[in-house]
Protein backbone atom coordinates (compact mmCIF):
# COMPACT_ATOMS: atom_id res chain seq x y z
CA UNK A 1 0.00 0.00 0.00
CA UNK A 2 2.52 2.24 0.69
CA UNK A 3 5.05 1.66 -2.42
CA UNK A 4 6.34 4.80 -4.04
CA UNK A 5 3.89 6.88 -1.44
CA UNK A 6 3.01 10.08 -2.12
CA UNK A 7 3.53 9.08 -5.95
CA UNK A 8 0.06 6.52 -6.46
CA UNK A 9 -2.16 7.57 -9.14
CA UNK A 10 -5.53 7.80 -8.59
CA UNK A 11 -6.96 6.20 -11.88
CA UNK A 12 -10.85 6.90 -12.49
CA UNK A 13 -12.10 4.06 -11.45
CA UNK A 14 -11.02 4.10 -8.09
CA UNK A 15 -12.23 7.60 -8.30
CA UNK A 16 -15.54 6.73 -8.17
CA UNK A 17 -15.40 4.04 -6.35
CA UNK A 18 -14.87 6.72 -3.71
CA UNK A 19 -17.32 9.40 -5.02
CA UNK A 20 -20.04 6.41 -4.96
CA UNK A 21 -19.52 5.42 -1.54
CA UNK A 22 -18.67 8.46 -0.22
CA UNK A 23 -22.09 9.29 -1.61
CA UNK A 24 -23.83 5.97 -0.39
CA UNK A 25 -22.76 7.12 3.71
CA UNK A 26 -23.76 10.33 3.23
CA UNK A 27 -27.47 9.15 2.33
CA UNK A 28 -26.98 7.46 5.50
CA UNK A 29 -26.47 9.25 7.54
CA UNK A 30 -29.53 10.91 6.49
CA UNK A 31 -31.84 8.29 6.05
CA UNK A 32 -30.95 6.82 9.12
CA UNK A 33 -33.19 9.51 11.19
CA UNK A 34 -36.20 8.60 9.04
CA UNK A 35 -35.66 4.78 9.05
CA UNK A 36 -36.94 2.38 11.47
CA UNK A 37 -35.02 2.99 14.65
CA UNK A 38 -32.94 -0.19 14.99
CA UNK A 39 -31.28 -1.07 18.15
CA UNK A 40 -27.76 -0.39 17.13
CA UNK A 41 -28.70 3.01 15.71
CA UNK A 42 -25.78 5.08 17.16
CA UNK A 43 -22.65 2.23 16.31
CA UNK A 44 -24.24 2.63 12.63
CA UNK A 45 -24.27 6.53 12.80
CA UNK A 46 -20.79 6.36 14.50
CA UNK A 47 -19.80 4.28 11.89
CA UNK A 48 -21.22 5.88 8.91
CA UNK A 49 -19.51 8.90 9.93
CA UNK A 50 -16.16 7.66 11.04
CA UNK A 51 -16.57 6.12 7.47
CA UNK A 52 -17.01 9.59 5.80
CA UNK A 53 -13.92 10.85 7.55
CA UNK A 54 -11.97 8.00 6.59
CA UNK A 55 -12.68 8.16 2.80
CA UNK A 56 -12.43 12.15 3.39
CA UNK A 57 -9.03 12.12 4.48
CA UNK A 58 -7.61 9.09 2.85
CA UNK A 59 -8.62 10.97 -0.46
CA UNK A 60 -7.06 13.91 0.21
CA UNK A 61 -4.13 13.17 1.43
CA UNK A 62 -3.66 10.42 -1.58
CA UNK A 63 -4.18 6.72 0.95
CA UNK A 64 -6.02 5.57 -1.69
CA UNK A 65 -4.69 2.47 -1.92
CA UNK A 66 -5.08 1.69 1.66
CA UNK A 67 -8.81 3.21 1.42
CA UNK A 68 -9.95 1.19 -1.32
CA UNK A 69 -8.52 -1.79 0.33
CA UNK A 70 -10.92 -0.89 3.66
CA UNK A 71 -13.75 -0.45 1.36
CA UNK A 72 -13.51 -3.87 -0.38
CA UNK A 73 -12.93 -5.34 2.84
CA UNK A 74 -16.04 -4.05 4.15
CA UNK A 75 -18.29 -4.27 0.76
CA UNK A 76 -16.99 -8.55 1.07
CA UNK A 77 -19.77 -9.50 3.10
CA UNK A 78 -22.76 -6.71 2.94
CA UNK A 79 -23.86 -8.42 -0.51
CA UNK A 80 -24.31 -11.74 1.41
CA UNK A 81 -26.23 -9.91 4.32
CA UNK A 82 -28.80 -7.92 1.86
CA UNK A 83 -29.41 -11.45 0.04
CA UNK A 84 -30.03 -13.05 3.09
CA UNK A 85 -32.75 -10.11 4.22
CA UNK A 86 -34.19 -10.40 0.57
CA UNK A 87 -34.66 -14.04 1.21
CA UNK A 88 -36.35 -13.53 4.18
CA UNK A 89 -38.41 -10.81 2.76
CA UNK A 90 -39.73 -13.28 0.11
CA UNK A 91 -40.04 -15.66 2.85
CA UNK A 92 -37.29 -18.54 0.97
CA UNK A 93 -36.34 -19.78 4.40
CA UNK A 94 -33.74 -21.97 2.99
CA UNK A 95 -31.37 -19.46 0.66
CA UNK A 96 -32.04 -17.08 3.97
CA UNK A 97 -30.11 -19.47 5.65
CA UNK A 98 -27.70 -20.11 3.18
CA UNK A 99 -26.54 -17.02 2.80
CA UNK A 100 -26.71 -15.97 6.61
CA UNK A 101 -24.22 -18.34 7.33
CA UNK A 102 -21.96 -17.36 4.33
CA UNK A 103 -22.55 -13.49 5.34
CA UNK A 104 -21.06 -15.08 8.97
CA UNK A 105 -18.27 -16.75 7.56
CA UNK A 106 -17.11 -13.92 5.39
CA UNK A 107 -17.74 -11.43 7.90
CA UNK A 108 -15.82 -12.94 10.42
CA UNK A 109 -13.01 -13.86 7.82
CA UNK A 110 -13.16 -10.37 6.19
CA UNK A 111 -13.83 -8.17 9.37
CA UNK A 112 -11.87 -10.06 12.79
CA UNK A 113 -9.33 -11.85 10.47
CA UNK A 114 -8.08 -10.07 7.38
CA UNK A 115 -8.62 -6.44 8.40
CA UNK A 116 -6.82 -6.51 11.35
CA UNK A 117 -4.09 -8.79 10.66
CA UNK A 118 -3.41 -6.96 7.53
CA UNK A 119 -4.67 -3.67 7.06
CA UNK A 120 -4.59 -2.23 10.50
CA UNK A 121 -0.95 -3.66 10.45
CA UNK A 122 0.04 -2.07 7.27
CA UNK A 123 -1.76 1.39 8.86
CA UNK A 124 0.23 1.12 12.23
CA UNK A 125 3.32 -0.71 11.39
CA UNK A 126 4.25 -0.21 8.11
CA UNK A 127 2.62 3.33 7.37
CA UNK A 128 4.62 4.11 10.49
CA UNK A 129 8.49 2.78 9.57
CA UNK A 130 7.84 4.60 5.96
CA UNK A 131 6.16 8.06 6.70
CA UNK A 132 6.78 8.44 10.31
CA UNK A 133 4.49 9.58 12.87
CA UNK A 134 2.63 12.57 12.10
CA UNK A 135 -0.81 14.15 13.56
CA UNK A 136 -3.42 12.53 11.74
CA UNK A 137 -1.29 9.27 12.07
CA UNK A 138 -3.22 8.79 15.05
CA UNK A 139 -6.78 10.18 13.72
CA UNK A 140 -6.22 8.23 11.13
CA UNK A 141 -5.44 4.76 12.96
CA UNK A 142 -8.18 5.74 15.50
CA UNK A 143 -10.85 5.71 13.18
CA UNK A 144 -9.96 2.45 11.57
CA UNK A 145 -9.76 1.14 15.42
CA UNK A 146 -12.69 2.36 15.80
CA UNK A 147 -14.44 0.32 13.33
CA UNK A 148 -12.39 -3.08 14.18
CA UNK A 149 -14.05 -2.55 17.70
CA UNK A 150 -17.58 -2.11 16.09
CA UNK A 151 -16.54 -5.33 13.82
CA UNK A 152 -16.59 -7.07 17.35
CA UNK A 153 -19.64 -5.48 18.61
CA UNK A 154 -21.96 -6.39 15.36
CA UNK A 155 -20.39 -9.75 15.02
CA UNK A 156 -21.34 -10.33 18.64
CA UNK A 157 -25.14 -9.56 17.20
CA UNK A 158 -24.84 -11.82 14.36
CA UNK A 159 -23.70 -14.30 17.06
CA UNK A 160 -26.97 -14.06 18.68
CA UNK A 161 -29.22 -14.00 16.20
CA UNK A 162 -27.01 -17.30 14.64
CA UNK A 163 -28.00 -18.66 18.44
CA UNK A 164 -31.86 -18.20 18.37
CA UNK A 165 -32.05 -19.01 14.75
CA UNK A 166 -30.81 -22.27 15.88
CA UNK A 167 -32.72 -22.89 18.59
CA UNK A 168 -35.70 -21.79 16.59
CA UNK A 169 -34.85 -23.48 13.48
CA UNK A 170 -34.18 -21.02 11.15
CA UNK A 171 -32.67 -17.66 10.79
Amino acid sequence: CWLNYPNHELTNDVYWYYMIELAFYWSLVFSQFIDVKRKDFWEMFLHHIATISLLSFSYIVNFVRVGSLVLVVHDCGDYWLEGAKMAKYARAQRLCDTTFVIFAVVWFITRLCFYPYKVLYTTTFEEMNILGLFPAYYMFNGLLILLQILHYFWFYLICQVAISACKAGKV
